[in-house]
């Protein structure tokens, strides 16, 4: 028995894109993304906007279908994954949860009279880390990526793989969308609102990690740990 063996394979690549949008986070990484663009021409910030989402989009990609081969690799069972990742799903949330998004700007030298798109690279090399990775793209979305490619490999499911492709481009397209729409969000739902969603976000994270450890350890005991004491029981 599988954690999702139940579920349906669309309730699956639901909570997969709940999840994978509140680990992105990119309505916390809005002011930091802001405070990095504050003084930018409008076409600079929009070439930005455009530059990071394509490589949070790659990286994601990467970790979906790399993860599997990755665990197969160091010989870990998607159970002991299930674990880790939900114990460190767990600790971003409280974290999300508990502490202020940082919002500090860092000095950044811009190539001034050129073209927006290179001014916008000129930038891009200087805050595609952290903002990409690993502020987008970091440990909790890695651990959610694998997890549930993990699931659609145990399942053999082509349709499961395609639907994870086809959610992760879907919530690079949403991040894209509400990192061109910064200004105009930081206006409607102000600092107050912004750190609101946020904070729920985090929750939301924290018990999707309660969920994760919970499934793998009843998976531990149902297949490891009940069949061992049985057998010493029947001897």
């Amino acid at each position: 028995m599988h954690h999702m063996t139940g579920t349906t394979e669309t309730s699956i690549l639901g909570t997969f894109a709940a999840t994978l949008f509140a680990l992105l986070n990119p309505l916390g990484m809005l002011p930091i993304f802001i405070g990095y663009t504050a003084g930018m021409r409008v076409g600079v910030q929009r070439w930005l906007a455009i530059f990071v989402s394509i490589t949070v989009l790659g990286l994601m990609l990467l970790f979906l279908f790399a993860g599997t081969a990755l665990l197969n690799f160091f010989g870990i069972t998607l159970d002991a994954f299930r674990i880790a990742g939900g114990i460190l799903l767990l600790l971003i949330g409280i974290r999300t949860v508990a502490h202020d998004p940082a919002n500090k700007a860092k000095d950044l030298t811009v190539v001034s009279g050129v073209g927006e798109r290179r001014e916008a690279e000129s930038v891009y090399g200087q805050i595609v880390v952290p903002l990409a990775m690993p502020l987008l793209v970091g440990p909790g979305v890695i651990a959610n990526l694998i997890l549930y490619a993990g699931e659609a490999w145990q399942r053999r499911s082509p349709k499961l793989s395609w639907g994870l492709v086809a959610v992760t481009m879907a919530v690079s397209f949403l991040t894209l969308v509400i990192l061109l729409s910064a200004g105009f969000l930081r206006r409607l739902l102000g600092d107050v609102g912004l750190n609101i969603a946020t904070r729920i976000l985090g929750l939301l994270v924290a018990s999707i990690g309660v969920e994760f450890m919970i499934a793998g350890l009843t998976n531990v005991i149902v297949h490891s740990i009940m069949p061992a004491v049985l057998q010493l029981h029947g001897q």
